[in-house]
């Protein structure tokens, strides 16, 4: 039974003419199709040739940009103050953000566009929009911009690329500028320390005669070449004393009595009474040898002798305040034994002793003196030290932070990489031919499909049939 009978009245015919067709013979039916066909394919390729011919032409214009991906960096070494590092990082190290894709944005952006067409004297929407290709492991970006005149699209592609490195170089600036601006605010931070530790170093050395650690240095060495001296003096004293002794030694005396003795050798009433007093003593001993002990001329000479004696006491007690019978004939009128001379070195040495005796105790009383100020100075030097040192942290921060600023200045391309001109836009010498590809395509395409529908429609008989009914 044919399915037929649940269709509604009115669609009856339809799919009888659906699935029975018309009622032309196969050979008048293929005729038909080739009509359709041909007249279809016809127009179809009329409409194409048409819009070929009556499409404007296009000029193409294009140029290429490259990011280059090497970083920039920068190292300044202040010679004991400290550093300042600038460094451009590449600008593909970062694996999240590509920047061509913000060159990409800014490229087409309105700013770009009003600039472009502001350089050009026209309106943003008659300049049209550059196409822009991405490949990718690459840093190159390809423009391309089309145009109905070919000089005019050179001029447009330039236009747009001055453009993009005006509003980059502007953005820069802006950036340099908003950079600056924080650092300036931290510098007078920076500024207000190196100021305060000045003058905390200024107050301590105006209280407590400080100056500098140099001062303190000095003082310690000081003291030191006072030590050395010391030894030194001491040494030569031991040398001097060592020499005393072997006098003394040899002429049984002090200095004191050398000296003694001297005065009386230079004395020359005491010379006379001296050479006087050898003479009778001589006479003496030499009668003594002849006569008795008792003989008048031995009693006589005895008598002179005892009266010069006395008289040489006199005179001793008169020049030295005191008279010692040793001492007044340990000289002899001739010193033929020089010891005079010996006396004479005896005291030599000894003024050197005492002189240099007095040399040690005054430079023991100023190494006493310097050492109480050294340890006195510990603390304040200390102190002093310690307020350097923060001045000379707060000045390495000062000078880091200027130095910092001015070589930032130096590198503009740290936000916004670098971007170059690999090729310039071209003046194209022939029309794009792409709208022509297009048209062609399109007629391709619509061939095939008219042609496969009425494929579809020549075989649709025995599929609809087997849809539509029961057998």
């Amino acid at each position: 039974m044919a399915n037929s009978e649940h269709v509604p009245t009115s669609l009856r015919w339809l799919t009888r003419a659906v699935v029975n067709g018309t009622s032309l013979d196969p050979q008048q039916r293929r005729n038909l199709y080739l009509k359709v066909g041909l007249t279809s394919i016809v127009a179809i390729w009329l409409v194409v040739i048409i819009a070929i011919v009556l499409s404007p032409k296009r000029y193409e214009s294009k140029w290429t940009l490259i990011l280059p991906g090497v970083g920039a960096g920068a190292t300044v070494s202040l010679d004991s103050i400290g550093q300042a590092n600038s460094a451009a990082n590449s600008p593909y190290s970062s694996s999240a953000i590509d920047p061509r894709q913000n060159y990409k944005a800014l490229s087409t952006s309105d700013n770009v566009m009003s600039l472009a067409a502001k350089a050009l004297e026209i309106k943003p929407s008659e300049l049209g929009k550059p196409k822009l290709k991405l490949p990718s492991q690459t840093g190159i970006m390809q423009f391309s911009l089309k145009s109905d005149d070919p000089v005019k699209a050179q001029e447009r592609a330039w236009a747009l690329y001055r453009s993009l490195q005006s509003l980059l170089s502007s953005l820069r600036a802006d950036e340099s500028r908003q950079r600056e601006n924080g650092i300036k605010m931290g510098i007078e931070g920076f500024a207000d320390k190196v100021n305060h530790s000045q003058k905390n170093i200024l107050a301590f050395q105006s209280k407590i005669g400080l100056v500098s650690l140099d001062q303190f240095k000095e003082l310690a060495l000081t003291i030191e070449r006072l030590r050395h001296n010391r030894v030194n003096l001491v040494a030569k004293l031991q040398g001097i004393k060592a020499s005393q002794q072997t006098i003394q030694s040899q002429l049984a005396l002090s200095p004191q009595q050398a000296a003694d003795t001297l005065k009386l050798k230079n004395d020359q009433l005491y010379q006379q009474l001296l050479v006087v007093y050898s003479h009778a003593t001589s006479t003496l001993a030499e009668i003594s040898g002849r006569y008795g002990a008792k003989h008048p001329q031995v009693l006589t000479q005895k008598q002179q002798q005892a009266t010069l004696l006395a008289a040489m006491t006199k005179r001793s007690q008169s020049l030295l305040g005191y008279a010692d019978q040793d001492l007044m004939l340990k000289l002899s009128a001739d010193d033929i034994d020089m010891r005079a001379e010996l006396m004479q070195q005896l005291l030599a040495t000894a003024a050197q002793t005492n002189g240099l005796t007095q040399e040690i105790a005054a430079l023991d009383l100023q190494i006493n003196q310097w050492d109480e100020r050294l340890k006195h100075s510990n603390d304040d030097a200390a102190k002093l030290e310690d307020l350097h040192r923060q001045h000379q942290v707060a000045t390495a921060v000062f000078t880091s932070a200027l130095a910092k600023m001015d070589v930032g200045k130096a590198d503009i391309y740290s936000a916004y990489p670098m971007v170059q001109l690999l090729s310039a836009p071209s003046l194209a010498e022939q029309p794009s031919k792409m709208a022509a590809i297009l048209a062609i395509l399109g007629g391709l395409v619509s061939s095939f499909m008219m042609i496969t529908g009425l494929g579809i429609a020549w075989i649709r008989k025995p599929i609809l049939r087997k849809i539509v009914t029961k057998k």
